[in-house]
């Protein structure tokens, strides 16, 4: 809950700061002109998507809690009117999950040579670290009228298609830095397709640029696990923020 608080916050804040820049230059016409980037078909760009990943699922052979998950995709959105577009994006994105493990030694903050006593771990140090391609198709929405000069809502909505390359099964020892890393690829599925929806604004950067801040919601249609472990499906919530020209 602390987490989705901090990304509203976030997204509040960058409507906020753009919605004053735009408001003190008044003599910006409002119109769709060369300078204006609404009035684009064809945009090219990047993206930088911060996410925290997990894996839900009703038979689970772990206790997951949520992890960062980076990523960048380059984009290409294409808008035939001002208010409906189609977007492809592809790039790298890491998903995954933390795992809680047994205390083995006690407790967070005691020594490694005392008697274990079977709690749960709350140093939460164990990873799922699943490294993918991702291939992002959406259908784009946008307010064809600003709400404020120079920033209109947006939102997306589509598949995400997913190859993995790698998953790391990864421990942190903080204690003397020896951290454990397993490959574990073959025990998690290597293809997925995903939903994903994204919600936020497009903020015109001038030049004919776009600022555009979501909030991207991402959910696997295919069970992760590979081996019969369980039956899960790896999920994330974040933001993305992207700079389109």
């Amino acid at each position: 809950m602390i987490m989705k608080k901090n990304i509203l916050i976030l997204l509040i804040s960058c409507l906020s700061i753009a919605g004053y820049s735009q408001g003190t230059n008044v003599s910006r016409p409002n119109k769709l002109e060369s300078g204006n980037p609404f009035g684009k078909k064809l945009s090219f760009g990047v993206s930088w998507n911060q996410y925290w990943g997990t894996i839900e699922g009703s038979n689970l052979p772990e206790t997951y809690f949520s992890k960062p998950c980076i990523g960048y995709n380059l984009l290409i959105q294409y808008y035939p009117v001002s208010f409906l577009g189609i977007g492809i994006g592809g790039g790298f994105q890491q998903r995954g999950a933390g795992i809680i493990t047994p205390d083995k030694s006690g407790g967070s903050f005691t020594h490694p040579w005392e008697t274990p006593v079977g709690d749960p771990d709350s140093t939460y140090r164990r990873r799922i670290r699943y490294n993918a391609l991702e291939l992002p198709v959406t259908i784009l929405l946008r307010m064809p009228k600003d709400i404020i000069q120079g920033v209109r809502p947006s939102a997306a909505v589509g598949l995400a298609f997913v190859r993995s390359r790698a998953v790391h099964d990864f421990f942190f020892s903080v204690e003397d830095g020896f951290h454990i890393d397993k490959l574990v690829t073959q025990d998690y599925a290597s293809r997925d397709l995903a939903t994903q929806f994204s919600i936020g604004a497009d903020i015109d950067a001038g030049g004919g640029s776009v600022l555009q801040a979501h909030l991207v919601l991402t959910k696997g249609t295919k069970n992760v696990f590979a081996l019969n472990q369980g039956d899960g499906r790896l999920e994330s919530i974040g933001f993305r923020v992207a700079f389109l020209y």
